[in-house]
């Protein structure tokens, strides 16, 4: 496993348990949002600061339609998390991460421009873990 891999393992673990904490936090969608969102501006702030002048050399139409993509997707999400009992928390975060794990797969099917025996096998069966986790 190289670095990337090993990187991504844990990145996977950190937004698995993000949304746990915030569901407890006992705060309201937006402002669990806002409380979030200013959390990981102020944590990736020292990290970004290095790294500034690559802004210039950047596509901030893609910048820019990803944070606004991402902020929707924060608000509807932590909405959810806000009225998710901790006993159903676990399963909605579940389908959120199949869908999530679906869309670049179907953006990879897109641009290698056809399917696979594999995906397809993967997207049926992403299908039936969605429909036996929600039983």
């Amino acid at each position: 496993m190289d670095s990337l891999e090993f990187k991504s393992i844990i990145a996977g673990v950190l937004f698995g348990i993000w949304p746990l904490f915030i569901n407890r936090s006992g705060l309201t969608g937006n402002v669990a949002s806002f409380v979030f969102a200013s959390v990981v501006l102020l944590s990736v702030s020292p990290f970004a600061v290095s790294n500034l002048s690559q802004i210039g050399n950047s596509y901030w139409i893609w910048a820019v339609a990803a944070g606004i993509v991402g902020a929707a997707g924060l608000l509807l999400f932590n909405n959810v998390l806000s009225k998710a009992t901790p006993q159903s928390v676990g399963i909605l975060v579940v389908l959120m991460i199949l869908i999530q794990t679906v869309v670049p797969a179907v953006y990879q099917v897109i641009m290698n421009g056809e399917i696979s025996m594999t995906k397809l096998a993967g997207f049926v069966l992403a299908v039936v873990a969605s429909f036996l986790l929600v039983k």
